[in-house]
């Protein structure tokens, strides 16, 4: 299971610590993040059961902010990218639905949509403990309006905290994910008939 640096036994800097609250400087650290994700796709491509030439990033939270910053690097063989619940910042006890300095948040996201021309599908929660109803939508139109493609989905309420919409809400997103791959060429997995080994 590859893991980003300084998670699990990788060690090394902190290279997702941004600054403090009211002073985050977000881009180098997704970033990095997106140069972390390459370096793994690099990996996953020599294996003989992965394609070389075909991939969609798919992130959560952090990781979700992760593949829009990977969409805007362009890299060659990736389709799309998919967002489930990206921001950063967040702290959903200590400041609930408003995430350390939002304004820099919103000007990433415009930022990658200066060069992002990938499809692009961002899936949040209205009950988003960690960046709220409104948060996200705004990042994503200043996404658009800055030049990036994509679709976005504000889904209802899911349980007691919408960011764990990828975890908790799989039967809301599957359908518009299953789309979204379908218009990138790829097809549903086949199930063997019932009965066959």
């Amino acid at each position: 299971m590859p893991v980003r640096v300084r998670y699990g036994e990788t060690g090394g800097a902190d290279v997702e610590d941004s600054g403090s609250c009211a002073q985050k400087v977000y881009p180098p650290t997704f970033h990095a993040s997106a140069v972390e994700t390459l370096a793994v796709l690099r990996v996953l491509r020599k294996r003989p059961d992965a394609a070389s030439d075909r991939a969609v990033v798919v992130g959560q939270s952090f990781g979700g902010t992760t593949a829009i910053a990977v969409a805007a690097l362009n890299p060659p063989g990736v389709q799309g990218a998919i967002d489930f619940a990206g921001g950063g910042g967040g702290g959903p006890v200590s400041h609930p639905q408003h995430p350390c300095s939002e304004p820099a948040l919103h000007a990433l996201f415009a930022g990658y949509g200066k060069s992002a021309r990938m499809p692009t599908l961002s899936l949040y929660s209205e009950n988003d403990t960690y960046f709220g109803p409104t948060f996200p939508a705004e990042w994503f139109e200043a996404f658009k309006a800055a030049g990036g493609t994509g679709e976005f989905v504000r889904f209802p309420p899911v349980s007691d905290n919408g960011h764990l919409l990828f975890s908790r809400g799989t039967e809301l997103w599957h359908p518009r994910v299953q789309a979204f791959l379908a218009s990138l060429g790829y097809l549903p997995p086949t199930r063997p008939p019932r009965g066959s080994p």
